[in-house]
Order: C-alpha cells, then structure tokens, then sequence
C-alpha cells in the first residue's frame, strides 16, 4: 500500500520534491517513509524504516499513527 496518488508528473512540473509512505498491508505497524527532492544537479532520497514490536504499547491516552502519520 502506497500513499503515492494520481499519474506520474510531466518533465514540465515544478513539483521539487515529494514524501511518500509504504506499508506492506493495511493497519501494517512496520513500513518506510521516502524522501525525495531535487538538490542541485541530481536527487536526495532519504528512506525512513519504522516497525513496532507486537508487543509495543503507547502511554495511556495516546494513538500511534502508522509510518509517516506520526
């Protein structure tokens, strides 16, 4: 499961840079967060990878989101 949407962006765009979150399935607590931008003559990709435990827990009163929810 991916939150990418729509068609592919055109050379023409003057979208710079973008965050996209995959999950392996849904309510999945484990999956990466891509960072992609562009820097000077190329592309920066930084990937974050979070998983949980299935024992993990949160404090009283309090939601975890999935990856890239916070």
């Amino acid at each position: 499961m991916s939150t990418a949407v729509g068609p592919p962006l055109g050379d023409a765009s003057s979208v710079d840079g973008a965050i996209v979150g995959y999950i392996p399935a849904d309510e999945s607590q484990q999956g990466v967060v891509f960072t992609v931008q562009n820097v000077g003559d190329g592309v920066a990709i930084r990937a974050q990878v979070a998983a949980l435990t299935a024992t993990a827990t949160c404090p009283p009163g309090q939601n975890l989101g999935k990856p890239g929810q916070g």
